[in-house]
Order: structure tokens, then sequence, then C-alpha cells
């Protein structure tokens, strides 16, 4: 029995460590977008699954002008 206490107590204290290191590696890295600007999308979709009528205003003016008014009214189509 004594041999069974010593393992969980040192395979617990190895998973501590393992917590430990990543959420240190983590906040050592940060989490910064690349290069990433807000409001412009990074690429450009070469093709597009909304055609047609999904392509109309749905009238949701909070989104009019930005760049995601086509999506956003494909979405609620």
């Amino acid at each position: 029995m004594v041999g069974y206490s010593y393992g969980v107590r040192r395979r617990s204290w190895l998973a501590a460590a393992a917590v430990l290191g990543l959420v240190g590696s983590l906040l050592a890295v940060g989490a910064a977008p690349g290069g990433a600007v807000a409001g412009e999308a990074d690429n450009e979709a070469v093709y597009s699954a909304c055609v047609g009528p999904a392509l109309e205003s749905a009238g949701l003016v909070d989104v009019e002008g930005s760049f995601a008014e086509d999506a956003v009214n494909c979405v609620a189509h």
C-alpha cells in the first residue's frame, strides 16, 4: 500500500507541474493577433455561397457600410 500511495502522489505532482508549465507558456507567449487590422478582412474570399436574393439587404441598418454587410445579409436570408 505504501508503494501505491507514493505513485499516486508522484503522478499528482507531475500532473500539477505539467499544468503549471502549460499555463506559464501561454502567459509568456500572449494572445496578440498576428498583424490583424480591426475592421478589415485579412483575406478576401475567392468564391461566395451567397448569390441572388441572399445579397439583397435584410434591413439590418446597424451593419450598413460594414465590411461584413454582405455576410450578415446572407446569413439573415
